[in-house]
């Protein structure tokens, strides 16, 4: 993880977690611990914010805390700002593809240390799910599920990531994938 990387992270987690915010990191920073290691050059955060005027005061908060708002609205699943001290992009989902972000799925997520920081991360249940239901599903998404389910194969919640993945739409392509592996 580059020096600039892990500021912004320390960062963003520290501002997250100063403002109470509900969240957990989710896409190439939530893999290794679940499945293969790749990397990534961007972070990507899933946060509750469940209402315009909730949307509005995290806009605030973060422009006041250095962010600069860069695309997305609340009626957006993503929204992009800009570490103004790192140059980095940080993408905040308030609607990541195939995760609903209810009290189960946060109840779910894991503590995990990322570079010197400790984090919320996605469920690997969850993390399955939300790289199966992205609409620009590619071949590396693939392989990070398969990852996932060959290294956790004994561990995973095999019933609560049926239901999760049959509400996002994406049990048949699991199990489509899940054959091969």
């Amino acid at each position: 993880m580059s020096d600039a990387l892990r500021k912004a992270l320390r960062s963003v987690i520290s501002f997250l977690e100063g403002a109470g915010v509900d969240y957990m990191v989710i896409g190439g920073f939530a893999l290794p611990f679940y499945g293969r290691i790749r990397t990534t050059i961007d972070l990507d955060v899933a946060v509750a914010l469940r209402t315009p005027a909730e949307f509005e005061d995290f806009l605030r908060r973060m422009e006041a805390a250095g962010y600069e708002h860069t695309l997305g609205s609340f009626k957006d699943p993503e929204c992009v700002f800009l570490d103004r001290e790192t140059g980095l992009e940080i993408e905040f989902w308030t609607r990541p593809d195939g995760v609903e972000l209810d009290a189960e799925t946060f109840a779910r997520r894991r503590r995990r240390r990322l570079g010197d920081v400790e984090a919320w991360v996605i469920s690997p249940e969850d993390f399955v799910v939300n790289k199966l239901a992205r609409p620009d599903r590619g071949v590396e998404d693939e392989k990070d599920v398969k990852s996932v389910l060959a290294r956790l194969r004994d561990s995973l919640d095999e019933d609560y990531l049926e239901r999760r993945a049959k509400n996002a739409g994406v049990w048949m392509i699991l199990r489509a994938i899940d054959e091969v592996s």
